[in-house]
């Protein structure tokens, strides 16, 4: 079966899923001890379809979409662990000086631009996929 092309995803259809994903975690029935049991990928794709019927949503942007998540959820928790680094809830990004972050990004370069985004999902990333520490 072909993979369908990379796609953008608009705010409303990242926040459907992330709110479906977070309705399946809550109820307990899809999670498995590394992750979701078979079939979950299935389930997102129909309720996406029902919710955007022109959206051309595939299972591959859905799984694509969640890995990306869940790493990042992983790397900002890493981050948050390391001395030096600390995390501003009012506006949910990285609190952290030049010099540690310089240090950080020599080693960990897919970090390179968290410094400055914004990650107003972080929580319910973490109440989704766990956590690592």
């Amino acid at each position: 079966m072909a993979r369908a092309a990379r796609r953008a995803w608009s705010d409303e259809e990242e926040e459907s899923l992330l709110e479906k994903l977070t309705t399946l975690v809550d109820q307990g029935v899809w999670q498995a001890e590394h992750g979701f049991h078979p079939g979950y990928l299935e389930v997102f794709k129909n309720q996406m379809r029902s919710s955007f019927p022109q959206g051309g949503i595939a299972k591959n942007h859905i799984e694509a979409k969640i890995k990306n998540w869940k790493q990042t959820c992983f790397q900002l928790q890493h981050m948050l662990q390391i001395l030096g680094f600390g995390w501003n809830a009012t506006e949910n990004r990285l609190l952290v000086e030049d010099a540690v972050w310089n240090e950080y990004v020599q080693v960990n370069r897919r970090a390179r631009q968290m410094k400055e985004m914004q990650f107003p999902n972080y929580n319910r990333w973490c109440h989704c996929f766990g956590r690592e520490y």
